[in-house]
């Protein structure tokens, strides 16, 4: 009789650039596959057709991005050390994605998407003329910003641009603009609005990576997730 399961190993992925283009549930699907095919023991997934591991997932990167941050819950059915999973694991990394880490935590842990509270973003790119550390504490400075985001469905809704953007700078050597951005249902802005509310134009971009995720702890200070 299956009791449920015995480990429940945080794994932790790099999507390299070659994977930036690839959609969540494609992204899902390809990591699935690699867990099913490390040899341990999974706990199966509530699917139709064949048995793939259960597993949870942390909040959607954008398509387009790469990410140094990619987590995955894997759920097995037997005890497992995290270095004999990541010993399974790391020689399955390809040229989309490279496992990081992989570590044990209790099977209730909350969910990782339910845990994590904001994202930093590290974007490359030509911004528009003039643009500097200035018109970023400027925008800081702003109370909100109301932008309309419009849905390829055609649906249209307004949010506040400015009080997800919890921290933000420009390094104008590296041409490299830095944000962290609360992560909130419902209320999320992608980083690119705020870059391009933020420097006034539209900038082009030549990379965007999702650094790191963070949650809250219980002084209200961000702490790496």
């Amino acid at each position: 009789m299956n009791e449920g399961p015995k480990s429940r190993i945080r794994l932790k992925f790099a999507r390299l650039a070659p994977a930036k283009d690839l959609s969540h549930l494609e992204q899902i699907k390809i990591l699935r596959g690699r867990a099913a095919a490390c040899g341990f023991k999974f706990s199966p997934a509530k699917t139709g057709g064949q048995a793939m591991p259960r597993m949870a997932f942390g909040p959607a990167v954008s398509v387009g991005h790469e990410s140094l941050c990619e987590y995955a819950d894997l759920y097995l059915e037997e005890f497992a050390r995290e270095a004999a999973v990541a010993e399974k694991l790391q020689p399955l990394d390809d040229g989309l994605f490279r496992l990081v880490s992989a570590r044990r935590i209790p099977v209730f842990f909350p969910s990782i998407e339910a845990a994590v509270n904001a994202a930093e973003y590290f974007m490359e790119g030509e911004f528009p003329a003039g643009f500097s550390q200035a018109a970023v504490d400027a925008f800081i400075a702003l109370k909100n910003l109301a932008y309309e985001k419009v849905k390829p469905s055609g649906e249209r809704k307004t949010l506040d641009a400015r009080t997800p953007v919890l921290t933000a700078s420009f390094d104008p050597a590296a041409s490299l603009l830095k944000l962290t951005l609360k992560l909130e249902p419902g209320k999320n802005v992608k980083p690119e609005i705020v870059a391009e509310l933020m420097s006034g134009g539209k900038p082009v971009f030549r990379r965007i990576v999702r650094k790191e995720l963070y949650w809250f702890n219980s002084g209200g200070k961000l702490e790496v997730f």
